[in-house]
């Protein structure tokens, strides 16, 4: 059995044709995929439902994603944020999270989600001081510290 299948995913993504294609993606590998376009909708569906995987992209207009992972960090529940900035694009604080290079690949994207639920421990928010980087065991190694954080793009 998929380590996906029946998995609630809240994705987070504000341009309309990109998040019918990740949900597309999610759908495809098992997942019951829950869509939030604005900052207010992502909020109101935490507050609403549980999920067992999130996925965020960072910019959402005119405002960012993060509080919606600070309130996945606070429940513990795995997320990855998506962007086609790469790790660049996401603030200091938030560099121990799984980070994925848009557009979305299905490949790396169920790379990333299988390994949010494979892992033994979850990143802390500020925790990886200041280098950066997803630093996980179960990945084999650590994580490139050359340039921060965990990536499931082609050069990893």
């Amino acid at each position: 059995m998929n380590v996906l299948e029946g998995r609630r995913v809240l994705l987070v993504e504000d341009e309309s044709m990109v998040a019918m294609l990740a949900e597309d993606m999610l759908l495809d590998l098992g997942c019951a995929v829950v869509v939030a376009m604005r900052l207010d909708q992502a909020l109101a569906q935490l507050k609403d439902g549980d999920f067992d995987l999130a996925v965020l992209d960072v910019n959402l207009g005119s405002t960012r994603s993060y509080p919606v992972a600070d309130a996945l960090f606070d429940r513990c529940v795995p997320f990855l944020f998506a962007t086609g900035y790469g790790l660049e694009g996401v603030e200091q604080d938030y560099r121990v999270v799984p980070v994925m290079q848009k557009p979305y690949r299905q490949a790396q994207l169920q790379h990333l989600l299988e390994h949010l639920l494979t892992c033994e421990e979850l990143p802390l928010k500020g925790s990886s001081g200041s280098g950066g980087g997803f630093d996980c065991g179960c990945l084999g190694g650590s994580a490139d510290k050359g340039g921060g954080g965990y990536r499931a793009d082609a050069a990893r």
